[in-house]
């Protein structure tokens, strides 16, 4: 009988620097396309214009992103059996982190802080502090394969908010740099098994 073949692909090994892009879909919450719809980039690996017209990339990171998706297992066991007899996957964890530095736009700060509500003044632009609603947003780290500039992955979370809050600190030694995790929430009125996200793979420019 033959061998099992090597599995070693180089494209299949990610690196980057991806992009983060946040107000996906047609509002600024929640994504709000159907289940089964994608997320559609154009041929350059950005979202869609005319998928997602309130996209935004949040521009330069300290040290790029980095994305995971966790369960969480407690496992039962009986009294006549040291090996646990049953596992059940009890929580999920979905989140994508890293570093932001742009922290002085004012779109990302009331991004970055799920309770600031964005409040402009004549002559500047700024967020108002309190106790407000949390705001959602869907959110999608985007790179490139590597010796293929057509093709793209993505890992997309349909509702998220960073729980990391937003963080200035400034000083003449360094620049500031906000951490910022946004956690994926379960869109309830999804099929059971895609509530939360995609990871995908995809040729930049494919609409199907």
């Amino acid at each position: 009988m033959p061998g099992t073949p090597d599995g070693f692909v180089t494209q299949d090994v990610p690196i980057g620097p991806g992009k983060l892009y946040v107000d996906l879909g047609t509002g600024t919450g929640a994504w709000d396309i159907a289940s089964g719809t994608r997320l559609i980039l154009d041929a350059d690996g950005s979202p869609d214009s005319g998928q997602n017209p309130n996209a935004k990339h949040v521009g330069w990171t300290d040290a790029g992103w980095t994305f995971s998706v966790k369960p969480t297992f407690t496992s039962f066991f009986a009294d006549e059996s040291p090996d646990p007899i049953i596992s059940r996957v009890t929580a999920q964890e979905a989140i994508v982190s890293g570093s932001m530095l742009q922290v002085m736009d004012m779109d990302l700060a009331e991004i970055l802080n799920p309770t600031m509500t964005r409040s402009d003044l004549q002559g500047g632009k700024g967020v108002s502090i309190g106790n407000a609603s949390p705001q959602y947003t869907s959110v999608a780290l985007i790179w490139p394969f590597e010796d293929d500039e057509d093709r793209f992955a993505y890992i997309h979370l349909y509702k998220a908010f960073n729980d990391q809050g937003l963080i200035g600190n400034i000083t003449s030694k360094d620049v500031s740099k906000s951490p910022a995790a946004f956690r994926g929430l379960a869109v309830s009125t999804r099929p059971q098994t895609d509530r939360v996200g995609y990871y995908f793979v995809q040729n930049a420019g494919a609409q199907s």
